[in-house]
């Protein structure tokens, strides 16, 4: 089945960075409430697009000096940039999917000096007697999505794999929770983990890059080898 997969979708914040690049900034820089808010989406109480404006609502007098140290601060996963290399060498697309805002990723990838292709909503941002303001839209936002995200990924997916076509997914929250159980091969961490605990969807485990690429097998100078299959161990 490896050998035939040539789509990874990748979740970003807390997948490709270290850290939740929405929340940490939420925490830095939003008032308390913040979190309260946060949980009234856990719990299905808003939609995500509801959610993220309330938040980005409670940030007052951010100004774009401490925006832009707060971006230089974000770090990526080890074993991205190899698990990127030795992926394009075997000819597989990565496409990013994310609820988050395509500003950050856009600037962290660049940082990173990575050409990817990325879906995710997009953050406006504006200046008001010097400080930032934000709004949001959903470029791709789809009216039926079940997780009632700004980015449906299971819509995003349909419309970039051919019919039948296996793929990759690895992701770490509750906006994968969907396209989780669709995937070919998942990994998963976090809360996603628990939750393929619960519904029983099968899964690896895996903290960074480097364990996707050490399950995966990929060794440094396979190109056009296809994904190797032995030791994958599935949790």
């Amino acid at each position: 089945m490896l050998n035939n997969i040539n789509s990874i979708f990748l979740d970003f914040d807390g997948t490709i960075t270290k850290t939740d690049t929405v929340n940490s900034f939420f925490k830095t820089f939003a008032a308390p409430e913040w979190i309260n808010i946060e949980k009234d989406w856990v719990e299905g109480k808003i939609n995500s697009k509801t959610c993220m404006q309330m938040q980005l609502d409670l940030i007052k007098n951010l100004t774009e000096e401490k925006f832009f140290n707060f971006l230089d601060s974000i770090e990526i996963q080890d074993g991205f940039i190899e698990f990127c290399k030795i992926a394009k060498e075997n000819d597989k697309k990565i496409t990013i999917i994310s609820d988050g805002f395509d500003f950050f990723i856009d600037y962290i990838l660049k940082k990173e000096k990575l050409d990817i292709d990325f879906y995710s909503n997009h953050l406006q941002i504006s200046k008001e007697n010097g400080f930032l303001k934000f709004k949001l839209s959903f470029p791709n936002l789809n009216n039926s999505c079940t997780q009632g995200l700004g980015t449906c990924k299971c819509s995003v997916v349909q419309k970039s794999i051919t019919k039948n076509e296996f793929f990759i997914y690895a992701g770490d929250g509750l906006s994968d929770r969907c396209i989780a159980s669709k995937a070919n091969l998942l990994f998963a961490k976090n809360s996603l983990k628990n939750h393929c605990i619960e519904k029983r969807i099968e899964f690896i485990l895996f903290n960074d890059f480097n364990d996707i690429l050490n399950h995966l097998s990929l060794k440094k100078g396979m190109k056009n080898a296809g994904f190797k299959t032995e030791n994958i161990n599935r949790t």
